[in-house]
């Protein structure tokens, strides 16, 4: 019952009242001095303005008894007698208890104890206006007119007329000749706003006669009646709701939204509060863009928004929020979908599907960079589809290795610091992770003072480099020539108690002196840019990891002492996990595999010292070695599935993104760290690479990589 009906059903319920007074007493002193006129007057102030004929809260049977006990001093000393005490002490009863009530009551009744529930109804049933007033009222005219008079039966009939036979649907009748024509008339009239959920977001209770028909997305115009400046607002219908039996809808109102129509004005008389649908909608591109709005226990960091939208969306899409006063554009990557189920009332469901987004930033077109903002969007905020931007320039020193998804937004690296401070590209097999590494040794081949050192034991790197000439840093004759020399001195030292003799030291020597040359030689060589470092053809696993050990130490000698006689060296671990393993994969020469992890990880603790960085090629973060992994100040991750690598890269990338680690597609990798020109990890996809075709070597490339491969299976024994 709106308030208008309410109005006139107090003013038609008083006017037939004081009619009914003045035929049965002849004047008006009834108005101010009998109990009978005051307990009818209550009645109807609490039930057409306080609206209480179906329901009262304890709240309610409060006000209602004391405004009841006040009443009752109206009544004269000699008709106070036993009734009026019964009266009385009822809304004694009825204040305490209800007063009572609403202080020991916390939550809804039907979770309270058994005593507060009957307590309660008992309550509400014995303190609606119908019960007491009306007691009230019969009691009162009975005193006053006597059982059989005129007077009483006349009051009588008042009543029954008042409480049986509906007085409130004449009201609404009256009250709709009130109405103004335009609403009837109107046929885009739907509905009229109910209530405000935030500045842009209105709950809207339908019309059951309304003539249109309404469905999600549907455009509207309202006016605001709370607007100071009165504007005309347009909105889109974005949700639906059955409630109380009725149909509500909500409404979405922004600038975007406005701008579809050119802020120009569909209806004319609008009726305030009331809305309209629009026919005829502009072609636009909103949808298309629109993906949801921002709903509670967002953050900073992470937003959380309803999915309520035609266009499609997926996990790593980019997504563009207003955000602050400045309605700044801030940037979210999304990285989780959970689907829920909201509770109505009278049992009734919403499904929803709430989206998560992490926080890139704001975009810097000039800086071609995200740089992170610091604060949270307001509830209900929209949610859209990032388009594209301008083109950017890529400076040089700078490679751009992907895009975000769906978008032209570039994922730019420093290709120094990622060579320098180390880089780690990490990932399962038939992701894309193996071309991708690839692509980047050619990227740092094209700096003119950078060496490429690949430590590949499976044979891969000579024919997929063919094109560069890579050559071998240590020769295959000195090669196997060293690894004799190291298998002398082994057996030689076995046969002294473990210990070095003169002899034994003296060839050490002279085997460092052989490999400072060979390394030597190729840091001197302007015209080598990409060499192998490959095993020789041994089956001895404790040489095999001592020649390792000192092809890295001469290697890092040369740059402390030489500074790699002015080059910048990029070495290549790949499949590191047989290289660097962690300490628990090692198996067999335990000391001499310790040794080993040692030297590398002296370069990776020093190497950006003097110029020398790692390029770390992995599978598993689980089987590599975390000393040097950690210092790896660059992680790219292809999918990985194991909860190892998960856990170990959610300290790089967080939480959040860390988990959708397994739903990464093929090309698909996450970056994070010191060479991402915009230091915050991101889902970047990775252009299709053409690797230049090697002709006539596809026989003599199987046979290489069943060689090498039986070369890894005896390392990793």
């Amino acid at each position: 019952m709106n308030k208008r009906t309410r109005l006139i059903f107090l003013g038609l319920s008083l006017i037939v009242l004081i009619s009914v007074g003045y035929y049965v007493t002849n004047d008006f002193n009834f108005l101010l001095n009998d109990f009978w006129f005051t307990s009818g007057f209550l009645l109807l102030i609490l039930l057409s303005l306080i609206d209480q004929p179906h329901f009262s809260k304890d709240s309610n049977v409060f006000i209602n008894a004391v405004t009841a006990g006040i009443s009752l001093l109206l009544v004269p000393e000699e008709f106070r007698n036993w009734i009026f005490y019964i009266f009385l002490g009822l809304t004694f009863y009825l204040s305490i208890s209800s007063y009572s009530l609403m202080w020991v009551r916390n939550k809804e009744l039907s979770y309270e104890n058994k005593f507060v529930q009957f307590l309660s109804k008992i309550n509400r049933e014995i303190g609606k206006p119908q019960t007491m007033f009306s007691a009230f009222f019969l009691w009162g005219a009975l005193n006053k007119f006597g059982v059989n008079s005129n007077g009483f039966n006349t009051l009588l009939l008042y009543w029954v007329v008042f409480m049986i036979l509906n007085l409130p649907s004449l009201a609404k009748i009256i009250n709709s000749l009130f109405e103004k024509s335009e609403i009837k008339k109107q046929d885009s009239a739907i509905g009229t706003i109910f209530g405000v959920q935030s500045k842009n977001t209105f709950l809207v209770k339908l019309f059951s006669d309304r003539k249109e028909t309404i469905k999600l997305f549907d455009f509207v115009e309202f006016k605001y009646s709370i607007d100071e400046k009165k504007q005309i607002r347009k909105g889109m219908i974005l949700d639906t709701y059955l409630l109380n039996e009725q149909q509500w809808v909500k409404v979405l109102t922004t600038s975007e939204i406005n701008n579809i129509f050119e802020n120009k004005q569909i209806f004319d008389n609008h009726t305030e509060d009331t809305i309209y649908k629009i026919q005829n909608v502009p072609d636009n591109k909103y949808l298309d863009t629109f993906a949801g709005i921002v709903t509670e226990n967002s953050t900073i960091g992470k937003v959380r928004f309803i999915y309520n939208s035609k266009a499609t969306i997926q996990e790593g899409q980019l997504l563009e929020i207003k955000v602050g006063i400045e309605k700044k554009s801030a940037f979210y990557q999304i990285v989780e979908g959970i689907t829920k189920i909201q509770q109505l009332e009278n049992k009734n469901e919403s499904a929803l599907i709430i989206g998560e987004a992490i926080q890139l930033g704001t975009w810097n077109q000039e800086k071609v960079r995200f740089e992170q903002f610091g604060w949270v969007p307001e509830i209900n905020s929209p949610v859209y589809i990032t388009s594209n931007i301008p083109e950017v320039k890529i400076l040089d020193g700078e490679l751009k290795i992907g895009q975000i998804p769906n978008t032209n937004f570039p994922v730019i690296i420093n290709k120094e610091l990622a060579l320098t401070h180390h880089t780690a590209v990490l990932g399962v097999t038939g992701t894309g992770k193996s071309v991708f590494s690839r692509n980047l040794i050619r990227e740092h081949l094209k700096e003119e003072k950078v060496k490429v050192i690949c430590i590949d034991f499976t044979g891969e790197y000579k024919n997929k480099f063919n094109d560069l000439n890579p050559i071998d840093v240590i020769s295959s004759e000195i090669a196997n020539k060293i690894f004799k020399d190291i298998d002398e001195i082994e057996m030689a030292v076995s046969k002294n108690y473990g210990k070095d003799s003169d002899a034994t030291i003296l060839k050490r020597k002279e085997i460092a002196s052989i490999m400072h040359v060979e390394i030597s030689n190729f840091m001197k060589n302007p015209d080598a840019k990409i060499s192998l470092f490959e095993l020789p053809d041994v089956n001895n696993t404790s040489g095999i990891l001592e020649y390792t050990r000192l092809f890295f130490k001469i290697l890092f000698h040369i740059a402390k002492t030489k500074k790699s006689f002015g080059n910048k060296v990029c070495l290549v671990l790949e499949e590191a996990h047989t290289i660097i393993p962690e300490w628990n994969f090692v198996g067999i020469a335990d000391k001499s595999s310790q040794s080993l992890l040692n030297s590398i990880a002296q370069i990776a603790l020093q190497g950006r010292k003097y110029d020398v960085g790692l390029l770390v090629i992995a599978q598993r973060t689980a089987n590599v070695s975390k000393t040097v992994l950690t210092q790896c100040n660059t992680i790219i991750s292809f999918q990985e599935f194991d909860k190892t690598s998960s856990e170990f890269l959610a300290n790089y990338f967080g939480q959040g993104i860390a988990n959708i680690l397994p739903n990464l597609k093929f090309r698909q990798a996450i970056v994070a760290g010191k060479a991402l020109k915009s230091n915050v990890p991101m889902i970047f996809e990775v252009p299709i690479i053409e690797e230049p075709e090697v002709d006539g070597i596809l026989e003599a490339e199987e046979q290489i990589k069943e060689k090498m491969e039986e070369k890894k299976d005896t390392f990793e024994e």
